[in-house]
């Protein structure tokens, strides 16, 4: 072998391992990137005096991006193991970067009043939590809201995994509340029959209302239907499916013909369309004073489907050491 042809061969082999030796690093790197993220999980700062109310750090769908969060938690004189109810946020194209997190005070406070947990996680692609919007998934016309609703709901997945290994929560009975986009979202987790979860919430849910600004226009509102029966196709969770007649974004007609195709799926649905409110019916959680149009035919619809009525108590024995964060 001529020594240039060594010389070749010499480089060639310490071009290979120097590559390998860049893949090795970056794999150690993102790995001990993870390792730094899922440390820094949980809870942030102190409690404050409405609803105990603090931030959170959760996971997402993808595994190097955390969410912001806001936990309420009732005030108990015995440390207990409450019933988890998960809040999901709707989306506004226009300000979703410049929102602030969710609180949905007066549907956070009537469930705090009744004994659960609340999270509302803020998803990828809004406010604090930040990065791309994954969960919008084509154009308006070509607008995938099957895919849209399975990316959202990854990060509701997470979120659920995580809450309910802390040692104030319980792990089975889930409750998933969702408002507009957050609904869909959750009508897509309903598909998947997570057994921690025990029903679904729908506050006047769907995707690609208010087409190029138009009221009651929907993108691609066939998909949409499309959507709506393959998630009810595998979706065994019971669901209540709560509108107003004056939605300008999911009316009636939206809302019916969707909870048609949730059915024709075989999906169980429970609903409920209420008259005008004096503001947009989109807004149907928005006033603690719409508690008096919803508020008993979810509780009768919660305390039907409960695996049980009893609040757990939390116990050294119960609690998973090491995974649960106050």
């Amino acid at each position: 072998m001529s020594g240039e042809a060594r010389c070749s061969r010499v480089r060639i082999i310490r071009t290979r391992d120097v590559a390998v030796l860049l893949i090795i690093s970056m794999t150690f790197g993102l790995a001990q990137s993870a390792l730094a993220s899922s440390k820094m999980l949980g809870a942030f700062g102190p409690e404050g005096n409405r609803m105990r109310e603090q931030l959170w750090l959760v996971p997402s769908g993808d595994p190097g991006t955390s969410l912001r969060a806001t936990v309420f938690r009732p005030h108990d004189a015995v440390p207990q193991r409450r019933k988890l109810v998960v809040i999901n946020h709707g989306t506004d194209e226009a300000t979703r970067e410049a929102v602030s997190l969710p609180v949905y005070y007066w549907l956070s406070r009537w469930f705090i009043d009744r004994g659960y947990v609340v999270i509302i996680p803020q998803r990828r692609g809004h406010g604090a939590t930040g990065g791309d919007l994954v969960e919008s998934v084509g154009t308006c016309e070509t607008a995938d809201h099957y895919s849209s609703g399975e990316t959202a709901a990854d990060d509701i997945a997470s979120t659920i995994d995580f809450m309910t290994r802390q040692d104030f929560v319980s792990s089975r009975d889930v409750v998933v509340v969702g408002i507009s986009t957050g609904a869909w979202a959750s009508l897509a987790l309903a598909s998947r029959n997570l057994p921690t979860v025990g029903s679904i919430v729908n506050f006047a849910g769907g995707r690609g209302g208010h087409a190029y600004g138009r009221a009651n226009a929907i993108c691609n509102f066939d998909g949409l239907r499309a959507a709506s029966y393959l998630y009810g196709k595998s979706a065994r969770h019971p669901s209540i499916w709560l509108y107003a007649e004056n939605d300008s974004y999911f009316g009636p007609e939206v809302a019916r013909a969707l909870a048609a195709e949730w059915r024709r799926a075989g999906g169980k649905v429970e609903m409920h369309i209420f008259p005008p409110l004096e503001k947009d019916g989109h807004t149907i959680v928005d006033d603690g004073a719409n508690w008096n149009l919803w508020g008993a035919v979810l509780q009768e619809f919660l305390d039907r489907h409960r695996i049980d009525r009893e609040t757990e108590t939390a116990s050294r024995d119960e609690a998973l050491s090491g995974d649960s964060t106050r």
